[in-house]
């Protein structure tokens, strides 16, 4: 994940790695050695995501000259909110990987107590049709339909045709099962491999968790409105609301579509750069624009030639 960038900018990632070990101790090795099995786990792979794009950030801003300063909005998808505000200067490092951590502690913890099977599913429809499918799942979850302790959440509305449900597997399938037979409706299912039904009710342990550290943590108001909230799809107008929002996110839709559509339209956004391993959102973000992929710049960290296309591309700030 983080190891090309370490051989390449030794002087700039090592640092920030040594920080990692003061903060959490352990988890350095996993990310370079694994195994795999142990870094995937939510409370080691939430900050091991974090700490590589943030090394990709401050490769570009002491190795290629790129202020981050000069970005207008900053913005994240689920974990990538918290690596946003980290971004943004409006927490530190420390505060965010302690963050993260025992936020994907609280996590794992709630998904182990489930006694049913859990997921999360990715559900994909013509373009145009993702409002319509989600108002379909909505009616499934008010009309009573779900069993006695099943959960049943859309996760994101991620694009124009994409949205993601979690919660528990039987209702999900049941969920599905109405649509197709009542509602005229055939969205294609593709399981996803993840560690804990994120986004879902299942998660609420978590909202305390996260509430309680953010309210014990300094936090910078200066850029506040830099950064656009999952949970309203708007940047966030005071730090009362940031705390607020940051901490019922995880049991909150993401309103991934909705941030995109509102930075292009409201605020006259018209290029993106996308930080962090995998293109999963940049990807996302490319399909919804006007512009297209050609109005984002991928930067995933992998190899120096990489960094230094996006370092090009971003050479104006």
């Amino acid at each position: 994940m983080i190891t090309p960038l370490t051989k390449a900018f030794p002087r700039t990632v090592i640092p920030l790695l040594d920080q990692l070990d003061h903060v959490l101790p352990g988890l350095r090795p996993v990310i370079f050695d694994g195994p795999s099995t142990y870094l995937t786990e939510t409370p080691n792979a939430q900050p091991a995501i974090l700490i590589s794009s943030l090394a990709i950030l401050r490769v570009l801003e002491k190795d290629f000259g790129v202020d981050p300063k000069k970005f207008d909005y900053f913005f994240g998808h689920s974990l990538g909110e918290f690596t946003a505000l980290a971004a943004a200067g409006i927490i530190s490092l420390k505060d965010a990987l302690q963050l993260v951590r025992q936020r994907g502690m609280s996590m794992a913890t709630a998904t182990a107590k489930s006694e049913n099977e859990v997921g999360m599913f990715a559900l994909i429809v013509e373009k145009g049709q993702v409002e319509n499918l989600a108002q379909q799942i909505k009616q499934f979850i008010d009309s009573e339909a779900l069993g006695e302790d099943e959960f049943l959440s859309i996760a994101n509305i991620n694009s124009s045709v994409q949205l993601v449900v979690s919660g528990h597997v039987r209702a999900i399938m049941n969920c599905l099962g109405q649509i197709r037979k009542f509602k005229g409706s055939d969205p294609r299912a593709v399981r996803l491999n993840v560690s804990a039904p994120f986004h879902s009710g299942i998660m609420a342990p978590a909202v305390s968790v996260v509430r309680r550290m953010l309210r014990g943590m300094d936090m910078n108001e200066d850029n506040v409105k830099k950064v656009v909230s999952n949970v309203s799809g708007r940047p966030y107008r005071h730090l009362i609301e940031m705390r607020e929002s940051l901490s019922q996110q995880c049991v909150e839709t993401v309103r991934w579509k909705d941030s995109i559509e509102w930075l292009e339209k409201n605020c006259g956004v018209d290029r993106w750069v996308g930080i962090g391993p995998g293109r999963v959102q940049t990807n996302l973000v490319g399909r919804e624009v006007k512009g297209g992929m050609a109005s984002v710049i991928p930067v995933e960290g992998m190899d120096v030639e990489g960094m230094e296309i996006a370092a090009r591309a971003l050479e104006d700030l």
